[in-house]
């Protein structure tokens, strides 16, 4: 019995059940359904009766009118039934061998392989830690059952009836999720065993069966393989080759090795990658060679008629190029900062920061993760925050833009510090960053970050004004220290769509995904259960909060600044060659301070130098400030300067105030 609760088996073979599932949906893809009828009608019959028997062994902690059984007796016979719930969980897989078998993918669920991989983890736990007992047998009682209800209908459609009852079943499920809660509430509330401590962990995972049962019941994530594709040998070759468009030209990009890195160029695959490509080299001579000695692909209908699609395939925004503005901008980087460092005719040009600027933001990080494990506090917890936006800020930043080291594999894995410190998702953020941002700067459409903040807070004027945005002045900034929670939430369903809102992973492998999914677990463990496994939970509750709060609040004050102010919102579109792509960048954004600020925010602060060149090393942007502002001047075109974040901040709370009203020119 102690062999199959540890926690190896507890956690682990749930990851393995997922992988398996993964690679027996991808075996079925370009295979024939299988006939298991009667399979799962043997099946079902063994879980009725299973769950029956759980019933009468459980019923004993329901009685009336403690219906939940708080305070009942821990007693062997109590965690043996619960013990036999456990294992009844991994019996309960096979419902999706059946699913997986008869090729059946509408059934295949995120609800569904979260449910099944996830309800092991909870019981194992619970009985690991010694409360599989008690009143946690409610839980257990309630759960077979409605196991007994499912399968009974399950026996009983399998047979070729139909159920007048089914509706009535869901709403069952639906109740005994809301039954569970009011059981914890109840639990946290007068309960005086041990039970009382872990009820938080009902309360969590009952909050997301709620979620989940009630809004995303059939949400299918994109890696999830087509199990109805059929494997076409003619056009197998294409779609696996690599393609992306340059300015209206197809080009082959699958033997390609770029010298920014494969995590680079994957971001240019399967769509238009005319503004990153022009964008993201300062010096433009060697792209434009290598960009000549790329194999050009088959022509873009014939490409789409095997299949192939491309995210807007015809790009309809102006070109760094096309600006007169951005060339002389650019010609002026190079010959007044780059050639002096060393750096133009250098094979890395624009990239590398100094050493001891990463070293300081590391080592910030480690020690006051070192003083959070040992000491958790409020102070701790919020240093530790603090230490996470600085990794976030630049570390990450730099380093997911490529610009942060010359050696492009060490600045890959550096970049990774933003799945283990942070907590977010480095893949999603290099597609939304610079396929989504980056690319179409304050657009509302294709500019992820106008409308990821939407119904809560209203960046957009063509947006809907919605009675609460009268106050998102007051609530907006309070809402930033929700940052890590929001995050979460977008980077678990961006890596199982494989796609950040319209821009799909085409570039990426499924391996990477599955990296970043494992990343997290990373994270979780040294910031969540680490700690607890220390202190306890209830030490670690405002320390793991302290942090959370300061270093979202910073995090994203920080970011949301630079493009969400009055004047940064009246440039208009660079459509075509009418447009000039570098003084649309300016005048959407802001800067503020200068080198000070650059330190602390890796380049963040002088967020108009950094849209124009993104790729390059954060510490050149104080120097790139003094020619962009000089061209600005010469041109005529506002140049948004702060010389503080407070200047700023104050300024972005004012565009809160104006967005949560009617604008009387757009009512």
């Amino acid at each position: 019995m102690k062999a199959l609760i540890h926690p190896v088996v507890i956690f682990g073979l749930p990851l393995v059940w997922v992988f398996a599932v993964y690679t027996l949906a991808s075996y079925m893809t370009t295979r024939k359904a299988v006939e298991v009828r009667r399979c799962m009608q043997v099946y079902n019959v063994a879980q009725i009766l299973l769950c029956v028997y759980m019933v009468w062994g459980m019923g004993s902690c329901v009685r009336f009118p403690n219906i939940f059984g708080i305070n009942s007796v821990y007693d062997a016979t109590g965690e043996w039934f619960v013990f036999v719930h456990y294992l009844s969980k991994f019996m309960d897989w096979f419902d999706t061998l059946w699913i997986i078998l008869k090729k059946n993918r509408k059934q295949l669920s995120f609800l569904h392989v979260y449910h099944h991989a996830t309800i092991p983890m909870v019981w194992g736990y619970l009985l690991y830690v010694g409360v599989g007992n008690g009143t946690t047998r409610y839980g257990a009682w309630i759960n077979s059952v409605t196991h007994v209800i499912m399968y009974s209908h399950f026996l009983w459609t399998s047979l070729g009836f139909k159920n007048p009852f089914k509706r009535v079943i869901t709403l069952w499920q639906i109740s005994q999720f809301y039954s569970c809660l009011a059981h914890a509430f109840v639990v946290r509330s007068i309960e005086t065993s041990q039970s009382w401590e872990h009820a938080w962990l009902q309360i969590v995972y009952q909050f997301t069966m709620v979620y989940l049962f009630t809004l995303k019941m059939n949400y299918i994530p994109g890696c999830t393989p087509e199990l109805s594709a059929v494997s076409n040998e003619q056009d197998g070759e294409t779609n696996l080759r690599s393609y992306t468009i340059i300015r209206g030209e197809v080009y082959d990009v699958t033997d390609f090795e770029h010298p920014g890195g494969k995590h680079m160029m994957a971001l240019a695959v399967g769509r238009d990658a005319t503004l990153m490509f022009e964008s993201a080299h300062v010096r433009d001579e060697r792209p434009e060679k290598m960009l000549k000695s790329l194999p050009k692909g088959p022509a873009l209908e014939e490409l789409e008629r095997t299949g192939y699609s491309f995210d807007r395939p015809q790009e309809d925004w102006a070109s760094p190029n096309q600006s007169e503005l951005y060339n002389t901008i650019r010609k002026r980087v190079c010959e007044e900062i780059l050639k002096p460092d060393g750096r133009l005719a250098a094979p890395n040009g624009a990239r590398g920061v100094p050493l001891w600027h990463i070293t300081s933001v590391i080592v910030t990080w480690l020690v006051t993760a070192a003083a959070f494990l040992l000491r958790p506090s409020v102070i701790t917890g919020a240093a530790l925050g603090l230490s996470m936006c600085w990794i976030g800020l630049a570390v990450q930043h730099t380093a997911n833009h490529g610009g942060l080291l010359q050696d492009t594999r060490m600045g890959y894995l550096l970049g990774l510090l933003n799945d283990i410190g942070p907590g977010g998702s480095s893949l999603v953020w290099r597609y939304h960053h610079q396929c989504s941002h980056h690319t179409y700067c304050n657009d509302a459409v294709l500019d992820q970050d106008a409308h990821s903040s939407y119904p809560i807070v209203r960046l957009e004027k063509t947006q809907a004004i919605e009675p609460w945005h009268e106050f998102q002045w007051l609530y907006g900034p309070l809402s930033f220290s929700l940052l890590w929670f929001a995050i979460q939430m977008q980077d678990f369903q961006c890596l199982l769509d494989a796609r950040s809102f319209l821009v799909r992973f085409k570039g990426t492998s499924a391996t990477e995904i599955v990296l970043a999914l494992c990343l997290k677990l990373v994270h979780i463990s040294w910031f969540f259960l680490l700690p607890i496994a220390i202190h306890g939970v209830p030490a670690m509750l405002l320390p793991c909060a302290s942090a959370l709060v300061f270093g979202s609040f910073w995090l994203s004050a920080l970011f949301i600044v630079s493009h969400n102010l009055l004047q940064c919102k009246q440039a208009d579109v660079p459509q075509g060659a009418k447009g000039d792509w570098a003084k649309y960048q300016i005048e959407t954004s802001a800067s503020w301070g200068g080198a000070v600020g650059s330190f602390f925010t890796g380049g963040l602060n002088l967020q108009i130098e950094h849209h124009l060149f993104p790729c390059m090393a954060h510490h050149l942007y104080p120097q790139v400030q003094v020619i962009v502002k000089e061209e600005c001047t010469r041109a005529n075109i506002n140049y948004a300067a702060y010389p503080y974040f407070g200047g700023i901040f104050i300024d972005h709370v004012r565009f809160l105030y104006a967005y949560g009203r009617v604008d009387p020119k757009h009512a």
